[in-house]
């Protein structure tokens, strides 16, 4: 085995690759071009609070909500079919705007509405791609993780890419919408819900955010 110095690099300097390099790796894994395609999408995005009226938010949370549905009927298993419905049955819903750690808050007893489809990603990909893609999605799952800021919806959208011509409907297309609003969508026991980020930067910050961004 390599030395565990040479695993980091691999993981995370993946990105200080040029294109023509990092199209070279995108190769290896199963329907790579399409993977990276969604992956040069997030790096030009700059996700950035815009005035967006309630009504939008929670339409995009209920479009996600049925597409997730829709796949997981597709994928045919039953168990987490019914756990999906039961929550996704709850019928209070609201619009959260605030800071960072309003944020926090709200999620400190929440889950992505992905939760289910979560669970059964690698065994999506692993009918579609073989074993093969099964370990990519282990592979890139924490780079990619990395590249969006440390979410996992977002990065499970990217992985989608190697089995989005195998079913109708994306389900986790309008949490990346969401994403590029500096929002989210979560359930709890008592209600689904949207955190859209309305805090204000300050100069720093936003110096700080344009030194970082790909």
């Amino acid at each position: 085995m390599p030395d565990i110095k040479e695993d980091y690099i691999l993981h995370f300097d993946i990105w200080k690759l040029d294109d023509e390099k990092l199209e070279a790796c995108f190769a290896i894994f199963p329907n790579g071009k399409r993977i990276l395609k969604r992956v040069n999408e997030v790096r030009k995005v700059y996700p950035q609070s815009t005035e967006i009226d309630d009504e939008t938010l929670l339409n995009k949370l209920n479009q996600l909500n049925e597409n997730i549905e829709i796949v997981l009927q597709a994928f045919g298993d039953q168990a987490l079919i019914e756990l999906n419905r039961e929550k996704s049955s709850t019928k209070k819903c609201r619009v959260y705007r605030g800071s960072e750690t309003l944020r926090c808050e709200v999620f400190k007893n929440a889950d992505p509405p992905t939760i289910h489809l979560d669970d059964a990603l690698s065994e999506i990909i692993k009918k579609h791609c073989g074993g093969e893609g099964y370990e990519a999605l282990f592979f890139l799952s924490e780079p990619l993780y990395q590249l969006v800021g440390c979410d996992y919806t977002v990065s499970h959208w990217i992985a989608w890419a190697m089995v989005e011509n195998e079913y109708d409907t994306d389900p986790y297309y309008e949490a990346f919408e969401l994403y590029k609003m500096k929002a989210e969508a979560g359930w709890s026991d008592e209600e689904q819900f949207v955190y859209i980020n309305s805090s204000v930067f300050s100069e720093d910050e936003l110096v700080l955010a344009k030194s970082i961004s790909p």
